[in-house]
């Protein structure tokens, strides 16, 4: 007895013993995890609650030069539905007396009561509000005032997060300037491209704290930082200007029965660009719009005539009163024969007479007194063959072999404007150097930006050079009077009343596997010639009427220098031309 009293004891003691060892290891345990361990676990169930999302910076604007929106960006907010909350729901509206009725439970009524203000089928909308998903987007993009309605409603289980939509106040307005945005909201084409950096800004961060039904738990950790907005860029674009432009060149393309059309306006002491208005522009979208203005050169035609006679003016092979023989055919020494437009008896002009008329005879004959290399530089000095870089994407820098590749015809061809070819921006370039006294100022289209703090910063600028003598451009200005101011001239017909416009016309043909399809029409000029202020380009793309640039691109040109003018208040001119004789006295 005695034994078995002896052996339940130990066993009692070896009992309690591992108990204790237990409860021991079980304390140590706790001591563990809520007081060494404690913070830390804590803080792992927090991070496993904690949900975070960007915030998305607001999208910069675009503007022009008097900061009319071109390209804005609204608040939105898109509508979202926890499936699983939804499913007990009550819907309650408010009655007369400012009180809340309850009308139902659950995703039935809440169909009926969110499908008019989302205008979405309540059949369609009751179906995406059942399953088992914590956070299924209805609809994206809804206004301000719907999401407030929506919000009135105290759905339980109907959540929002705010949003921005790229919006275009003017529709189709500098549409292939302005550019695209693609579906996730970078830019993809005009200055939504090149300035896609400043104007998306830096993305923020909210973080909070949700339970297992993913509800936000009351009085949980939040974290907020906010995004920083986009930089709004300033255009040297005019608005009003730009739309007016726009309404001319279409016009111009539907009567002429033209591929396209484009207009191009310069201020001439600063490069700035006033207009760049394309044919057939559509309400911006997803889908870019290509700038013909920096994308699509063509030659020159007879506008080319201007830089022959300015490097044989540079090089003092001529004046403006040189005779020069006026022949309907010539053959040069070494057998290539060109003609004129129009069949004619051979005659006398003054190089003035020649630029005037716009006769391609009479201009080989001017070229011959100078090298090639010589002409050659003048193009260069006006950037032919170059970038511009305005910020447009996809930019030419057209066509312009060295001298030493020209063939035999070329040679010639490139002394009227053919051989060679230009981006309307080039071509404005060459009239408004010869308006500032010969000095080529960069063209631009971006003036600056307001950085997301409210400062403004100017874009670099862009340094002039000298690229002719003031004198042979003061004298070439002069020159260029008479194609609108002589009767002969061939801009004789769209002169603008009250101002002195210094003008060059061009047709160009178009060839396609050297067949001649039809011409490109051009008239490129200056305005007022007396106090220049802008240059003007005016092209319409194979015309099926008026196939010479006087009969389209100069009435077109007319209309865009009577709005430019009225426009931009230029003044009418005051002073009377004192012009070069066109024929030998």
């Amino acid at each position: 007895m005695s034994k078995f009293r002896a052996g339940s004891q130990t066993a009692t003691r070896v009992f309690f013993g591992i108990a204790i060892f237990f409860f021991a290891a079980i304390a140590l345990q706790l001591v563990n995890l809520q007081i060494i361990q404690g913070a830390e676990l804590e803080e792992q169930g927090r991070l496993v609650r904690m949900q975070a999302s960007t915030i998305q910076p607001r999208r910069g604007e675009i503007v022009d030069a008097n900061g009319t929106p071109l390209a804005t960006t609204i608040e939105t907010y898109h509508i979202a539905v926890n499936q699983v909350n939804i499913a007990n729901a009550k819907v309650s509206v408010e009655n007369e007396d400012g009180e809340r009725e309850e009308i139902g439970t659950g995703p039935v009524y809440v169909a009926e009561a969110l499908a008019p203000l989302l205008d979405m089928d309540e059949a369609e909308l009751g179906g995406q509000l059942i399953g088992n998903s914590t956070y299924h987007y209805l609809k994206k993009d809804v206004d301000t005032q719907t999401w407030r309605k929506i919000r009135a409603l105290r759905i339980y289980g109907i959540e929002w997060e705010p949003s921005y939509k790229r919006v275009y106040p003017n529709e189709a307005v500098a549409a292939p300037v302005i550019g695209t945005i693609d579906a996730e909201g970078k830019g993809s084409s005009g200055l939504e491209l090149t300035q896609d950096e400043l104007l998306t800004g830096e993305p923020g961060r909210h973080v909070q704290e949700y339970g297992p039904y993913g509800e936000v738990i009351p009085g949980g950790k939040t974290i907020s930082e906010p995004a920083t907005q986009g930089a709004t860029i300033h255009t040297t674009l005019r608005l009003d200007l730009q739309h007016a432009a726009e309404e001319i060149i279409n016009d111009a393309v539907k009567t002429y029965e033209a591929e396209w059309g484009t207009v191009l306006v310069q201020e001439i002491s600063t490069g700035k660009i006033l207009v760049m208005a394309e044919s057939g522009n559509k309400p911006i979208s997803k889908t870019p719009q290509a700038s013909r203005i920096v994308q699509a050169p063509v030659e020159p035609g007879s506008v080319g005539k201007i830089l022959t006679f300015a490097t044989a003016l540079e090089e003092g092979k001529i004046t403006p009163e040189t005779p020069v023989l006026t022949q309907f055919k010539y053959r040069t020494h070494d057998g290539q024969e060109f003609q004129d437009s129009h069949e004619h008896e051979d005659y006398m002009l003054t190089a003035t007479g020649v630029l005037a008329e716009s006769s391609n005879t009479a201009t080989v004959r001017v070229g011959e007194m100078v090298t090639d290399q010589q002409r050659y530089e003048t193009m260069k000095a006006m950037h032919l063959g170059e970038l511009i870089d305005i910020g447009m994407p996809g930019e030419s820098s057209g066509i312009l072999a060295k001298p030493e590749d020209w063939d035999g015809r070329q040679k010639y061809t490139t002394m009227f404007g053919q051989g060679y070819s230009v981006t309307q921006l080039q071509q404005v370039g060459i009239l408004a150097t010869i308006a500032n006294g010969g000095v080529y100022q960069p063209a631009r289209l971006i003036d600056g930006w307001t950085r997301p703090d409210g400062t403004y910063e100017t874009a670099a600028p862009r340094e002039p050079e000298r690229a002719l003598d003031p004198n042979t451009a003061k004298t070439v200005l002069t020159m260029l009077e008479s194609t609108t101011a002589d009767e002969e001239g061939t801009g004789y017909s769209f002169n603008v009343e009250g101002y002195r416009v210094a003008a060059k016309t061009g047709t160009a043909e178009i060839f396609d596997q050297g067949v001649t399809i039809g011409t490109a029409t051009t008239v490129a000029g200056v305005v007022p010639a007396d106090k220049p202020r802008i240059a003007v380009s005016v092209l319409l793309y194979l015309p099926k009427y008026g196939i010479l640039a006087a009969q389209s691109a100069g009435p077109t040109f007319k209309s865009v220098v009577t709005e430019s003018v009225r426009s931009l208040n230029i003044p009418a001119s005051t002073e009377e031309a004192t012009l070069y004789p066109v024929r030998p006295e």
